[in-house]
């Protein structure tokens, strides 16, 4: 007969055993969730719990609390991450939050809200017939051009975060690096969602994206804005260089400059109420992503009290190497104003330089005031008008 073996937890002498070596007071008397989490605000918040230290840190990457490494390497035996990825320094990649507190679940909450509110606001401009309202010539030649070739800036800007989200050294900064890149590849979409949208209203036109890639790729219109989001993708090894260059000093100049002071301002001009619909989401997450750039490189990087000057160092450089191609830029941009008729108060000599100033001003103070980066504001305006000549 087989003799019937208790084992476990399913043995009363075992349990007995474990319950006799239980302590009568708790071992750990730290009962509160995260509690190694130093929150930014009053007390923690669902975003912190459900973000900070999500990912396993070792404490030689600073603010880490593991230790140890990881186990998978990459050939040769570097590590998984490692602080060799940045020239910035900081006592904790991990002290980074996000103003608006967003992470997966929200994101996707806020896009889906956004999604439908294109659906409403497209199905009433369908039924009112306002496509009748839009110039033909900025309908067949503006929309599916120059705003098409848009669509390749913003997803050129998407793909800077492709090594940014591999080697970036903190959970609560890849993730606002994610939005920021999700935002930037929803913008192109939308781009193609408008000639798309067009195309189905008006006979005969067509959604394709040739004229605008030839544009992007071939035309002076872009030249220095395709090769100055190249060279901030694939011409440095630092995501943080990455990021700088492309939220600190292309998109507020060059993407304002493009998305709302050409597009969002002239498209009433030519009776295009749909355009600035869809530029109002951009425009929505671009204020998003500034500040939560503001959050990272100012607050958590340009502030450190140990390493802030070092920093500040390196942003003044990387400055130095990506705005001079942004200006050119902005300059070769603003000469798609010759190929437009004179509207007074849109596209006369006035306007085109109030806009101008416009974008130059707000990126001074927005940006190159809070880290003592020196600019000629009257001579980087004279520069990008000569583009009009």
């Amino acid at each position: 007969m087989a003799t019937l073996t208790v084992r476990g937890l399913t043995d009363p002498k075992l349990q007995q055993a474990i319950m006799d070596a239980t302590p009568d007071q708790p071992i750990d008397t730290q009962r509160k969730m995260c509690y190694f989490v130093e929150p930014r605000w009053k007390r923690l918040t669902e975003y912190e719990i459900l973000n900070c230290y999500s990912a396993p840190t070792p404490d030689w990457i600073a603010g880490g609390l593991d230790w140890g490494d990881w186990t998978q390497k990459f050939h040769g035996g570097r590590q998984s991450w490692g602080t060799e990825t940045t020239e910035l320094k900081t006592d904790s990649w991990l002290k980074h939050r996000d103003p608006a507190r967003r992470w997966h679940a929200p994101y996707v909450k806020a896009k889906g809200e956004d999604w439908r509110c294109t659906e409403r606001f497209m199905e009433a401009y369908s039924t009112d017939g306002s496509i009748r309202l839009m110039d033909t010539f900025w309908r067949d030649t503006v929309i599916p051009q120059i705003f098409g070739a848009l669509g390749y800036a913003e997803y050129g800007m998407f793909n800077v975060h492709s090594s940014v989200m591999r080697d970036c050294l903190g959970d609560t900064i890849r993730n606002t690096f994610g939005m920021a890149a999700l935002d930037k590849q929803d913008n192109s979409q939308m781009v193609q969602l408008v000639r798309t949208f067009i195309s189905k209203l008006v006979p005969g036109y067509s959604d394709s994206t040739d004229r605008a890639k030839k544009e992007w790729t071939t035309s002076p219109t872009f030249k220095s804005a395709r090769e100055t989001i190249e060279q901030i993708w694939q011409g440095n090894f630092d995501w943080n260089e990455g990021l700088w260059g492309c939220h600190m000093v292309y998109d507020p100049l060059f993407g304002q400059l493009a998305r709302r002071e050409f597009f969002m301002r002239l498209a009433p001009a030519f009776g295009d109420t749909l355009t600035p619909y869809v530029l109002s989401q951009f425009q929505s997450y671009f204020h998003l992503t500034r500040a939560a750039m503001d959050d990272h490189f100012n607050y958590c990087l340009a502030n450190d009290a140990k390493f802030g000057e070092h920093n500040r160092t390196w942003f003044k450089a990387w400055t130095d190497k990506y705005l001079p191609g942004t200006v050119a830029a902005m300059t070769e941009f603003v000469g798609l104003y010759k190929t437009l008729p004179v509207i007074q108060g849109f596209t006369d000599p006035a306007s085109i330089e109030a806009s101008v100033v416009r974008v130059v001003s707000d990126w001074v103070v927005d940006y190159a005031n809070k880290y003592n980066y020196p600019v000629d504001q009257a001579a980087m305006v004279k520069t990008i008008l000569a583009g009009t000549k």
